[in-house]
Parts: C-alpha cells; sequence; structure tokens
C-alpha cells in the first residue's frame, strides 16, 4: 500500500503536467497509466500559443524544440475558393505560435518531466477499481485505487485526492458516478498519416482546408515529418475502410497545396484512425476526485483543442488542490468544484465551435462570407485567435457581422435566398439552444452511449 496526498490516473499531457506542478509544489504525488511510454495515442498533436506558454513554464520547450518540430509561424486556412494565409498570432512574452509533436514523442517528454519533478510515475500499471470511504460527514468519499501489474499483482494507492486524468473512457469518472451532459456526435470520421522528406515550406504554417465536402489538416511535425490528416464525412466510411491506404492517397490528392507538398514524400508508419466519438462535458469534480482533460471533457478534434485545453486546464486546477489540501476536505472540495464551473465557462463556446466547425457537408455559405470579410479587412489573426483561445467565438461571430454577411448574399444572388435565410435560421436557433443548454444542462448516463463512450482503438 502507498499513501500520498494526490493519486493521479493518466499521465499523458493532462496528468504528467499536473504531476509536475504538484511536485513541484512539494505534495506527494503517485501517477499511474496502463500503457507504456513512448507509446499512441488518438489526437491532432497540436497545440496553440497558450498551450506553449504552458509548456514552457513546465521547462520542457528545449527538449520540444530538439524533437526537429518547428515553431508553427502561419496560419493557412481555405474556404472552398477563398485561400486565406497569415502570420500565426502572438502576443509580448509568447513562446511561439503553435506546434505539432506526435503523441509518442511528447507524452514521453512529460512523463519523463513528471519524474524529474518528484513525482512516483508508474506505467503498465492498471486501475483496477477506485476505493471509497464512508466520511464522517454525509456521503461517500474517493480515497484511492487499486491497481496492478502483470508482475506484483494488485495493490492499493491511497490519497485524499484521486484525479481522473485518464481520458474518454475514465475508470474515475465511471466509478464516481459522474455524469455526461450536453452531447455530440461526430458527422466525420478522420485518418492521418506521416510522409519523409516532404517539401515543406517556410515559415512553417499550420494548414485547416475546408471546400466542398472536403476537410483537411496538414503541419510539419517533429522528426522532419509532415502529418496530413483527411476528415471525411461519415458516409464514405465503409468504402474508405475497405481500402484505406488507396482511400487516404486518393483524398490527399484532392487537396492541391497539400498534395504538392507531400508529392515527392514517402509516407511512413501504418496510417492511424479515429472513427466515431461523442463530445460531452463530464461532471467533474466530487468527495476526493477531480476530472481534467479529455476525462471531463471531449469535443470535436475539428479544431484541435484537446491538448491546449488540458494544460490550460491543469494550470487553474493545480493551484486550486495545493491551496485546497492545505485547508481540509471541505475547502478542497469547494475549491474542485469552483474550478469544475470555471472549465464548463472556458469550453463551453469553444465545444459548439467545434461540433459546427466539424460538421459534414459544404461550408455554410453564410460563414464563409463572415470569415471572407474578416480576412479582406485584414482580421484573419483574430479567428485564429479563437483556436488560440484568446478571443471567443462570440466575441468575433457576432449577430451584428452575420445579418450584414446575410445582406451582402443576397445583394450578390449566391447562394439561392432561401438558403441564406434557412442557414441564418440555423445560426439564431443553436444560439437560442446552446443558452437553454448552458442554464439547464441535458444529461445523459453513459450506460446508455454504448461504443461511444469508449474511444475506437487506432
Amino acid at each position: 500500500m502507498g499513501n500520498y496526498d494526490v493519486v493521479i490516473v493518466g499521465a499523458r499531457c493532462a496528468g504528467s503536467p499536473l504531476a509536475i506542478q504538484l511536485a513541484r509544489a512539494g505534495l506527494s504525488v503517485a501517477v499511474v497509466d496502463k500503457d507504456p511510454f513512448p507509446s499512441d495515442t488518438q489526437s491532432t498533436h497540436f497545440f496553440q500559443t497558450e498551450g506553449l506558454v504552458s509548456l514552457a513554464r513546465l521547462g520542457v520547450m528545449d527538449t520540444l524544440r530538439g524533437t526537429g518540430a518547428p515553431f508553427i509561424e502561419r496560419a493557412n486556412g481555405r474556404i472552398d475558393n477563398l485561400m486565406m494565409d497569415a502570420p500565426w498570432p502572438t502576443r509580448p512574452g509568447d513562446v511561439g505560435g503553435a506546434m505539432c509533436v506526435r503523441r509518442p514523442v511528447l507524452d514521453t517528454i512529460l512523463v519523463e518531466a513528471a519524474q524529474e519533478a518528484g513525482a512516483e510515475v508508474r506505467t503498465e500499471t492498471r486501475v483496477v477499481s477506485v476505493i471509497k470511504d464512508a466520511g464522517r460527514m454525509a456521503g461517500v468519499r474517493v480515497a484511492g485505487v487499486r491497481v496492478a501489474t502483470a508482475t506484483n499483482g494488485e495493490s492499493d494507492l491511497r490519497a485524499p485526492l484521486v484525479v481522473g486524468a485518464d481520458g474518454r473512457g475514465s475508470i474515475v469518472g465511471r466509478q464516481a458516478g459522474a455524469r455526461m451532459y450536453n452531447l455530440t456526435a461526430n458527422e466525420r470520421f478522420g485518418y492521418w498519416g506521416y510522409y519523409e522528406g516532404a517539401s515543406i515550406p517556410l515559415p512553417a504554417a499550420g494548414y485547416l482546408h475546408r471546400f466542398g465536402e472536403e476537410f483537411f489538416i496538414g503541419a510539419p511535425t517533429d522528426a522532419g515529418l509532415f502529418m496530413v490528416i483527411v476528415l471525411p464525412p461519415l458516409d464514405r466510411l465503409s468504402s474508405f475502410r475497405a481500402d484505406p491506404d488507396r482511400s487516404f492517397d486518393e483524398h490527399v490528392a484532392k487537396d492541391e497545396m497539400l498534395a504538392d507538398i507531400v508529392a515527392k514524400a514517402r509516407r511512413v508508419e501504418p496510417l492511424h484512425k479515429m472513427l466515431r466519438w461523442t463530445g460531452y462535458f463530464r461532471e467533474s469534480s466530487g468527495p476526493g476526485w477531480v476530472l481534467v482533460g479529455d476525462a471531463g471533457h471531449f469535443k470535436d478534434p475539428a479544431p484541435a483543442q484537446g491538448i491546449s485545453d488540458a494544460l490550460r486546464q491543469v494550470d487553474r486546477l493545480a493551484p486550486a488542490i495545493v491551496d485546497g489540501l492545505g485547508r481540509g476536505q471541505v475547502v478542497l472540495d469547494e475549491a474542485l468544484h469552483a474550478w469544475w464551473r470555471w472549465r464548463d465557462d472556458d469550453a463551453y463556446e469553444m465545444h459548439w465551435f467545434a461540433e459546427d466547425f466539424g460538421r459534414a457537408g459544404p461550408f455554410p455559405a453564410l460563414a464563409g462570407e463572415m470569415t471572407r470579410r474578416l480576412y479582406e479587412d485584414g482580421r484573419f489573426a483574430e479567428f485564429v485567435d479563437i483556436l488560440n483561445h484568446r478571443v471567443r467565438p462570440s466575441q468575433l461571430l457576432k449577430p451584428g457581422p452575420a445579418f450584414a454577411a446575410t445582406g451582402r448574399l443576397l445583394r450578390g444572388g449566391q447562394p439561392p435566398r432561401r438558403q441564406v435565410f434557412r442557414e441564418l435560421g440555423d445560426v439564431m436557433r443553436r444560439e437560442i439552444q446552446h443558452r437553454r443548454l448552458k442554464r439547464h444542462p441535458a444529461y445523459r448516463s453513459e450506460e446508455t452511449l454504448g461504443r461511444d463512450a469508449e474511444p475506437v482503438e487506432a
């Protein structure tokens, strides 16, 4: 049996950064993860400016730069025939614009940094169950986890706080009884691959392209590789899976810019895939437990927010834990509940923005017209700052610009008036619905989700 101040389940981009901060604050921390490291996980690998700031505070930027992953200095966007290219927006004190690092590399760096900070990291260690104790106050508290390894069997790790940083299938969340709410369903699926010897333009850019039914993400990553993600609509899934390599190459060929970058390159490693997912919020704190990263909130991966979300959440969670543990269980529970409410407010607009961004079908003409005007007015950096999590979608995509864009489309005669009014009506209806769901969340038990509750293995 081991006794700690905090036990963290999950050692990737939420768990290890939290362990680093807590260990540096003098807490005894155990981190357990079922996987060995290095190992892979489903991810866009992309983290933006705020994520880089967090990683710099953790002291791992020199190591990340040593992987060969460049800072992404430009944003290259496409919406149908509108091509956009601009410097990636940064502010004084920022480390860089963005970066893309494969998860076996990034997560291993973070795990090693957690060990160096003084956390006890146990990999290839499976959580069998969450330990619950009857407290002196009403209710039951989470008091640790029972773990198992192939060599040492089962043992208990006890702590006043258990952190679930264990992703979408979080055992901590399930066994704590955390309900999901405000769910979304994917309308696309993803395959991604890496190319060696690509003709990568400099300065390095991140590519986000939507045209017709197609959706592509591209970026240079570590080891001199270039990553391409294709996100076709779900109605192509059966035909794509019949011959993934051929289908992937055919899809990449549709994007002339990305196809030119990888034309003389060799695709390495088998393709990776993410086929179905459910976006959600989970109840994220209770007596003796808290959920961080994908364990507590997961959104459509289209805008590539997961890593930066996790890092930003950790930056707010760590001081709440340190302060709360020093002042007793009641204060700790209150601090974690307040953090959960901050997390929801921080993530709420981007949750719905991601759902809209990842929808199947052509990019809405109304949204495209609003983006075109921003670009022509020299304000494309403000749109990219939505991805940086420095501008809320509602600050930019306001009713006034939406009505103005509607007027321009109607005067231009394309697309048909009926489509323009339908899109405007859809925007207004969704906004009303989202405001209602913020006040009155729609809960759904995890047991009813079936296979969508768990990640599909790559």
